[in-house]
C-alpha cells in the first residue's frame, strides 16, 4: 500500500508541475487557472480510485461490516446502513478536495460564494449522493440475491422509471433545492427573448432565469427537464453582464437544444450506455468472484464486502466510456452552434459573447486534444469563436 501511494504522490507531483510550469496555455486571463483546473480535475479523477483501493487492501471497512451485521438482521437493513457510512465516509475524505476546488474558484474570482453557503451546499448534495448510493446497494443487493446471472438487466429495467422520474422532477424539487428560479424580468430583453423563443414555438413560461450572481461571475445558460417540464434557463449573470445581442445568441443556441430535442438524446444515451457499463460490469465482477473471493472474503455474490471491489471497477468503466459521452455532447453543442449562426443576422454580438465568456471564465482557448476527449463536453472556446469569425468572413464576401 506505501508503495501505491507513494507512486500515487509522485503522479500527482508530475500532474500539477506539468499544468502549473509546462503546459502551455492560450487565454485571455492573465493567470494559469485554466490549466491549474486541469491539474485539480484530472486529481479528482483519480483520487477515488485511491480511496477505493485502500479499502480494499487495508480492509478498512471489514470491523464496521462485522458490527453492522451483527447488529442488524435484515439484509436490507445491513445494506442501507453500510451504505449510508460507507458512502459517508468516502463523502469525508474527499471533502478537503472539493475544498481545494472551491478555493481555487475563489481566488481566481470565479466564484464569490460564501463559506457557509457552500457548505451547506455541498451537504445537501452529499446527502441526497449518499441516500441515493445506499439505497441502489440494497437494491442491488436484492436483486444480485435473487438473479445471480442476470442481476445487471434486472438492476437496468428497474433503473429505469427511477431516471424517469428522477429527469422529469428534476427541475421542479432537485434544481430548486440549490439555487433561486423565477420568470424572465419585464423589460425590452424579456420581450426580445420571448419573441425569439417564440419562433421556435417555445412558450414564455418555459423560460426561467436562475439566481448565480451570488455565487459566480461567469455566464452559462442550458436546457433541462423532458416533456411538459422541459425549459431553458437562463443565468442571471449573463442577463447582466451580456448586451441584448449577445444573449439572444445563446439563447438562440440553447433553443437548438430544445427544439432538436438534445435532452431525449442524451437520456437515450445514458440508457443505452448504463446497460453496457453494467453487463460489463457484470462480467468483470463473475471473473473476481471466481479468481479472488477467499481473497477478498467474499461468501457470496451479494457480499457486501463486494462494494468497494464493484464501485471501483464502476469508475473504471465509466472513466473509460467517458470519451464517447463528450465526444456525443460536443456533437449536440455544435449543431446548436450551427443553428444560432444561421438563425442570427449580426454575428458580431455572438463573437463577443463568446469572447466575453471566456474572459469570464479564464477559459484555455486551445486545449490539447487530449485533453478535450477526456475532459470537454463542449467545443472549446477558441474553435467557436474561430467558427464564428469565419461565418463573419464568409458572409462580407458574399455581400
Amino acid at each position: 500500500m506505501k508503495k501505491l501511494l507513494g507512486v500515487y504522490a509522485i503522479f500527482l507531483v508530475v500532474l500539477w508541475v506539468y499544468f502549473g510550469w509546462v503546459y502551455e496555455l492560450d487565454t485571455y486571463a492573465d493567470s494559469r487557472y485554466a490549466a491549474y483546473r486541469y491539474a485539480y480535475s484530472f486529481t479528482q479523477l483519480t483520487f477515488p480510485w485511491i480511496v477505493l483501493l485502500s479499502f480494499i487492501i487495508m480492509d478498512w471497512h471489514k470491523g464496521m461490516l462485522d458490527w453492522i451485521e451483527k447488529r442488524f438482521k435484515k439484509k436490507w437493513v445491513q445494506s442501507f446502513i453500510f451504505g449510508v457510512v460507507f458512502m459517508t465516509a468516502l463523502q469525508l475524505i474527499s471533502l478537503p478536495l472539493d475544498g481545494v476546488g472551491y478555493s481555487m474558484s475563489k481566488a481566481a474570482s470565479i466564484s464569490h460564494q460564501p463559506i457557509g453557503d457552500w457548505l451547506v451546499e455541498w451537504s445537501i448534495q452529499s446527502v441526497l449522493f449518499i441516500v441515493v448510493v445506499a439505497v441502489l446497494i440494497a437494491v442491488f443487493r436484492s436483486i444480485v440475491s435473487k438473479f445471480p446471472q442476470k442481476w445487471w438487466l434486472v438492476l437496468w429495467l428497474t433503473s429505469l422509471p427511477v431516471a424517469f422520474f428522477i429527469i422529469y422532477v428534476q427541475p421542479i424539487w432537485i434544481d430548486p433545492l440549490f439555487e433561486d428560479f423565477t420568470s424572465l424580468e419585464a423589460g425590452s430583453l424579456k420581450d426580445s427573448i420571448v419573441e425569439l423563443a417564440g419562433e421556435a414555438g417555445i412558450e414564455e413560461d418555459h423560460i426561467f432565469q436562475v439566481n448565480m450572481s451570488e455565487k459566480t461571475s461567469t455566464f452559462n445558460a442550458y436546457v433541462t427537464g423532458i416533456g411538459g417540464q422541459k425549459r431553458i434557463v437562463l443565468w442571471d449573470t449573463m442577463l447582466n453582464g451580456m448586451s441584448q445581442g449577445e444573449v439572444l445568441f445563446i439563447l438562440a443556441h440553447e433553443i437548438a437544444h430544445y427544439v432538436k430535442h438534445h435532452v431525449y438524446i442524451g437520456v437515450a444515451g445514458y440508457l443505452l450506455l448504463s446497460v453496457v457499463l453494467l453487463w460489463s460490469l457484470a462480467r468483470i465482477y463473475s471473473l473476481i468472484y471466481r479468481n479472488g473471493k477467499e481473497r477478498l472474503g467474499l461468501r457470496e455474490r451479494s457480499d457486501l464486502r463486494s462494494v468497494p471491489v464493484l464501485l471501483l471497477v464502476l469508475t473504471f468503466l465509466m472513466f473509460a466510456t467517458q470519451p464517447i459521452n463528450l465526444y456525443v455532447s460536443r456533437v449536440m453543442e455544435r449543431t446548436a452552434d450551427r443553428y444560432a449562426i444561421e438563425h442570427t443576422d449580426d454575428l458580431q454580438p455572438a463573437l463577443e459573447s463568446y469572447q466575453a465568456l471566456a474572459r469570464e471564465s479564464k477559459s484555455d482557448l486551445s486545449p490539447h486534444n487530449w485533453i478535450v476527449w477526456l475532459r470537454y463536453t463542449h467545443p472549446p472556446l477558441g474553435e467557436r469563436i474561430e467558427r464564428i469569425q469565419s461565418e463573419m468572413d464568409q458572409r462580407t464576401q458574399n455581400d
